[in-house]
């Protein structure tokens, strides 16, 4: 079997539900008239896909698609196969996690009895499904108890799914991941609620998605740099917290009431060297703090030679519009991105 020369080693595991709408923001809304002035989102062409009306799977597919066009990244085609992996490995994960009664959230299998077993690695359950081996995943998931005496409003599934692909984006290596230069990709979505007494109630949800090529990847060109976000990005969460990434991004900061802004992501082709010599992150002419992460700082060595992440190190505002410029070179030749993006709730 061909090794498979990426695989994502990341995953989010988010105690309690993803707030719809929200992104992973925080603080007040700003006033109507501001609100007013951030440009609306971008619509953009994407494939279509077989997935149901209404689902999450659906949600997911579109956001993601819409990211990676409007920023460059390459439209991606829906492969069934990879959507049976993904869907497979959600199930095993929650049946895994329901008769152990310890809540479950990884890349791998353990050969087990469970039905949903196909396979140890992400390749090897792609490879299961039919399809080659070249993969990269990503995967959140949310436990939600409640007690059925005071029933919370139950987000839709599709704004589940919108949810889930919208903190995937908004973080590092899972970002890499999405980002990923694969030109298929498939969803698994699962969700699953038990009584856990006479009057309580556990509910399991795990959302994945496979990106994967078996002989051809999208490939930028030479020198060309693409980001994401980007010019006219919009509803990017202004909060990213680095404890709900795995690996952490930023390992000192081990408590979920220590945040940091979304993560910016810059990337060229593989093979290529990409460095960054200055950027900036403003609002309205007042800079924003930032950290920038490479292949030489990473703290897990997940970064490749041609990334790099510039992430405000501060929160940022929710509904207002930023300004980044950045610059840099690719193989010694210089290269400047300016652009406008604007958070969300």
């Amino acid at each position: 079997m061909t090794t498979p020369s990426i695989f994502s080693l990341s995953l989010i595991l988010s105690l309690g539900l993803v707030a719809c709408g929200g992104g992973g923001g925080g603080g007040d809304s700003a006033p109507a008239a501001f609100q007013a002035s951030v440009p609306p989102p971008v619509t953009v062409p994407i494939p279509a896909a077989t997935y149901a009306t209404g689902s999450a799977e659906l949600a997911g597919y579109t956001l993601l698609q819409q990211a990676r066009v409007q920023c460059g990244f390459g439209a991606l085609r829906q492969d069934t196969r990879l959507d049976d992996a993904a869907l497979k490995h959600a199930r095993y994960l929650i049946s895994i996690s329901f008769a152990s009664g310890t809540s479950l959230l990884s890349h791998f299998e353990d050969i087990t009895t469970d039905p949903y077993y196909t396979g140890y690695f992400p390749w090897d359950r792609t490879q299961a499904t039919g399809y080659g081996t070249q993969v990269a995943e990503i995967l959140t998931a949310t436990v939600w108890d409640y007690d059925t005496r005071n029933l919370p409003v139950f987000p839709t599934l599709a704004q589940r799914g919108t949810e889930s692909m919208r903190s995937l984006l908004n973080t590092v290596y899972h970002l890499s991941g999405a980002m990923y230069e694969g030109k298929d990709v498939g969803f698994g979505v699962h969700l699953q609620t038990v009584s856990t007494g006479s009057t309580t109630r556990r509910e399991e949800y795990r959302f994945g998605s496979l990106n994967g090529y078996q002989t051809s990847r999208f490939t930028l060109g030479a020198g060309s740099v693409v980001t994401y976000p980007c010019q006219d990005s919009s509803n990017i969460p202004p909060v990213f917290v680095p404890a709900n990434e795995s690996p952490n991004p930023f390992p000192a900061m081990t408590s979920t009431s220590q945040t940091v802004g979304p993560p910016i992501y810059l990337k060229v082709d593989d093979g290529q060297l990409l460095r960054l010599t200055s950027n900036s992150v403003s609002l309205n002419g007042v800079s924003v703090p930032t950290a920038v992460l490479t292949t030489a700082n990473d703290p897990h060595r997940e970064i490749g030679a041609n990334e790099v992440f510039v992430v405000p190190t501060t929160s940022l505002l929710p509904n207002r519009t930023y300004q980044v410029a950045l610059a840099g070179t690719v193989n010694n030749v210089p290269f400047s991105r300016n652009f406008t993006m604007s958070t969300g709730q």
